[in-house]
């Protein structure tokens, strides 16, 4: 409302007059002077807000304060470690550091390591290959590996030590020597305590190992899995083998099943080491002892267990064309064993005492003998004769040589065999053979001169010894030569003339003969 002095209302002209005579704005301490449309004034008094103290709201504040402290001190923490870690990688990635590394190599292994195309980040550490060489005092002569990739924790980049989980390559070729007595074990001393290089394992996807000269190796094992644990669950290192091929000159080619061996001091025990036929998944081959590489003069030993084996995975392929069937060791056998001296000649000898295996039968072909024996007895079965059951022998093999003793093999009812056969490096054979024919077949027999041959009878069987020789793949023996003088028999032909070998084992016209074995004179 306005002021009661003032008229109601004003002329234009005087509306006018008032706004251009208006007088100076005073500061109004409540209020706002205001000037209305009519130009009438007025104060406008603002309202006045409640301060009070409110604690929620300050301690909201506070902790707001300090959790942009704490993001600030956070990033300044997260950028130290990226630019101190972006420092130590371009470090690990350096000259001087691969320098200090192949030191602690060195350390680790006695070896002189070699190393290129070296690389580290802040997880892993990878080399395109990383190699050692020992001095002649040692057994190990080289190791080689190829795409080396390791596992390593954050503390190797500021240690002294280079740790982590487990170290893997692509391939990797581990090179055997006899060690030179005398010749220093290591190139650089052993440092005390922890080693500077420290990995639960280390596993290759493919090793090959070689014992002796890398050009005509003495044994040779290649494409196998390998594992090796510095500190096994007994604490002594161990090493696992899966799968391989392995090669011995003038032996059959065997397979690894797998491996376990065991490092105690200056000795290795073979937990249990696997093998198989090169060509068969059935049978077993096991091996188990120690082994001192480090005393030359001390021979290793290693026991031998066979299961369903094939002869001629022992024997070689030449004699498994003559003997054939699956072999078991006998039980709680100590005659079965792999003898070698690591020294200048470690030349292995082994010898097993087996037995036919109970889901196997032996058959023996390709001697002259047995075709003489089927001819003359009427019967084919001598050219092939299977003995199912009772059947025994030694197999040893030294030297290049492979010789099967005390060999016994019978067929109750037909045929009985004694004796033994050596196979030389030049494959020439040289044995006796005790051979024997039911005596009820030799009086049912047509030639009275074989019946002549035979000694007495004994526990129903009549016997003749042969003399073996030729070479594997043509074995020879005596058969015709007793035949022939053996004593004129009391009946002849009807042309009075006493009938020949020849005539005795010549088939009968229209028969039809089975094919004869490789070197039976057919």
């Amino acid at each position: 409302m306005s002021a009661p002095s003032e008229p109601e209302k004003y002329s234009v002209d005087e509306i006018l007059d008032r706004l251009k005579n208006r007088p100076a704005e005073e500061a109004i301490e409540d209020g706002e002077l205001v000037i209305r449309a009519d130009g009438s004034q007025a104060i406008k008094v603002r309202k006045r807000k409640r301060r009070t103290q409110q604690p929620h709201k300050e301690e909201r504040k506070h902790s707001r304060r300090v959790r942009m402290i704490q993001v600030s001190m956070a990033a300044v923490l997260i950028l130290s470690a990226i630019v101190g870690a972006g420092t130590a990688i371009v470090f690990a990635n350096s000259a001087p550091f691969r320098e200090r590394l192949l030191r602690k190599f060195a350390q680790s292994s006695g070896a002189r390591p070699e190393m290129t195309q070296f690389r580290m980040s802040p997880t892993s550490a990878n080399a395109e290959q990383l190699s050692f060489a020992w001095p002649d005092g040692n057994a190990l002569r080289s190791l080689t590996m190829s795409n080396v990739k390791a596992d390593i924790s954050p503390s190797s980049f500021l240690g002294h030590s280079l740790t982590g989980e487990e170290v893997t390559c692509s391939a990797a070729t581990l090179v055997l020597q006899v060690p030179q007595p005398g010749e220093p074990l290591r190139d650089t001393p052993a440092p005390t305590g922890n080693l500077p290089i420290r990995f639960k394992s280390f596993a290759v996807s493919k090793a090959h190992v070689i014992f002796g000269d890398p050009a005509a190796p003495l044994i040779h094992m290649g494409n196998s899995e390998c594992s090796f644990y510095p500190v096994g669950p007994n604490e002594r290192p161990q090493l696992l083998l899966n799968r391989g091929d392995i090669t011995i000159p003038d032996w059959p080619k065997l397979r690894m099943d797998r491996s376990h061996i065991e490092f105690r001091g200056a000795e290795m025990d073979v937990v249990v080491m696997r093998l198989r036929h090169e060509k068969d998944s059935r049978g077993v081959f096991e091996l188990a002892g120690t082994v001192a590489p480090y005393a030359p003069e001390r021979s290793s030993i290693l026991s031998i267990r066979l299961e369903a084996y094939l002869l001629s995975g022992i024997a070689g392929n030449d004699l498994g064309r003559l003997i054939t069937g699956r072999i078991d060791t006998l039980p709680d056998s100590k005659s079965s064993f792999l003898t070698f001296t690591p020294g200048a000649n470690p030349e292995a000898s082994l010898a097993i005492a087996f037995r036919n295996s109970l889901t196997s039968s032996f058959e023996i072909s390709g001697f002259q003998f047995l075709f003489g024996l089927s001819q003359t007895l009427g019967d084919s079965w001598f050219e092939r004769p299977v003995f199912e059951n009772d059947v025994s022998g030694m197999i040893r093999r030294a030297h290049g040589n492979v010789a099967i003793s005390d060999l016994s093999l019978e067929n109750k009812g037909r045929m009985a065999m004694r004796g033994s056969l050596t196979m030389k490096p030049d494959r020439s054979l040289s044995g006796t053979f005790d051979v024997a024919v039911a005596e009820a077949m030799l009086k049912s027999s047509k030639s009275a001169t074989l019946d002549l041959m035979f000694g007495p009878p004994k526990d129903g069987f009549r016997w003749l010894t042969l003399k073996i020789g030729g070479s594997a793949l043509a074995p020879t023996d005596n058969f015709k030569e007793l035949f022939e003088n053996a004593p004129r028999a009391k009946k002849t032909t009807p042309t009075g003339a006493t009938p020949t070998f020849e005539d005795l084992t010549a088939p009968q016209p229209g028969a039809r003969p089975e094919s004869a074995p490789a070197g039976s004179g057919r």
